[in-house]
């Protein structure tokens, strides 16, 4: 029979303490000049190894940078175990902002250890402290603004659902999507509440938008008033003055809806109406954009034309894995490891450079 850790082993502290050993021995260093060349092939046979033709580059994603992270906010970490981050891919990588990979991408100049840092949504807190990071730091980055947010006091439709799961008193409920006869989910404590809101999620983002929309309201008039969030997401002051500073902007569409639920027609003006409030914001060409949601079924083929009939020159999805040039750019992957200690993140963002697109996800 299996046996589980021995009693008294703290698994989270011998993980992080097995990672430093090998970080210090310079396992991230091993890895990261082992992924310019080759790349970690899955095959019949299992892994192998394949010459590549020239270094590979990552794009990481973040939402929020949060003194406080809450079970309620979207990928929120703490300032501090950003500008670890930060700090480390500063000294170890080559920070570019994506309008120079796309090029270089293009060009097959992309140099050893390139790396790109993004935002979605245009959350306040990316400016009040992710900025100050990247400044100290000096990584270019390129926040995707919901631009119907931005400024005018509206949140994002999946804050929205998040928040009035939060404030709720109700006890329980039932949950778009699920059938009749499924009993209510429990609402009592905040793990459920949270695995309730984020069910819900899931659930709302295969709806039409008319049937979202109508789903969103009853849910929040269901749960009651999640009451109101004032300076949540970033105002056009905020991201002129990031502008001015080097950081740049694209669009994650006007109210962040799953773009292959819409038509033709409401696709189009959700990636054309950002783009133009974007620019008339900052008298310059927008020419990156973001999938809401990211994964291959939220955008079609359809919404790639659409993407290049309005002038955009690349877009960015949350499907996991590294980039090789010559690749789509408008199909470009980003991930992020998660992990709070340095070694950890150091080993697995290079573990992650060194296979071939789609790599292999590690614990």
């Amino acid at each position: 029979a299996a046996r589980g850790p021995p009693a008294g082993l703290d698994v989270s502290a011998a993980r992080a303490a097995a990672a430093a050993a090998f970080e210090a021995a310079g396992g991230a260093r091993l890895f990261r000049a082992a992924s310019n060349r080759w790349a970690l092939e899955s095959g019949r046979g299992g892994l192998r190894l394949k010459r590549r033709s020239a270094p590979p580059f990552l794009v990481l994603i973040y939402h929020r940078v949060h003194p406080e992270p809450g079970p309620f906010m979207i990928d929120a970490i703490r300032p501090e175990r950003f500008e670890r981050q930060m700090e480390h891919l500063a000294a170890a990588y080559r920070p570019l902002a994506l309008e120079e990979l796309i090029e270089r991408s293009r060009n097959g100049t992309v140099p050893k250890g390139a790396v790109a840092v993004t935002f979605d949504d245009g959350y306040a807190d990316n400016f009040e402290h992710a900025f100050p990071v990247l400044r100290r730091h000096g990584i270019p980055a390129t926040v995707f603004l919901v631009t119907g947010c931005v400024g005018t006091g509206r949140i994002p439709w999946h804050d929205q659902v998040l928040l009035a799961f939060a404030a709720t008193r109700r006890r329980e409920i039932r949950l778009p999507g699920d059938p009749a006869a499924a009993p209510p989910v429990p609402l009592e404590t905040v793990e459920e509440r949270r695995d309730a809101a984020f069910r819900a999620l899931a659930a709302l983002k295969l709806l039409p938008e008319a049937e979202r929309l109508s789903a969103i309201e009853a849910l929040r008039t269901e749960l009651g008033d999640a009451g109101e969030t004032p300076g949540l997401m970033l105002d056009w002051d905020r991201v002129r003055a990031m502008r001015r500073a080097g950081v740049r902007f694209g669009s994650h569409t006007e109210t962040h809806p799953i773009l292959s639920r819409l038509t033709t027609e409401r696709a189009r003006e959700e990636v054309t109406r950002s783009k133009r409030e974007i620019e008339r914001a900052l008298e310059e060409e927008v020419t990156l954009f973001a999938y809401p949601n990211g994964r291959a079924e939220d955008y079609t083929d359809e919404t790639v034309a659409l993407l290049r009939e309005a002038g955009y020159r690349a877009a960015v999805t949350t499907s996991f894995g590294v980039n090789e040039a010559g690749e789509d750019p408008f199909r470009w992957r980003r991930g992020t490891p998660w992990e709070g200690d340095p070694a950890r993140f150091a080993l697995k963002v290079a573990f992650y450079r060194l296979h071939a697109a789609p790599p292999l996800r590690i614990g």
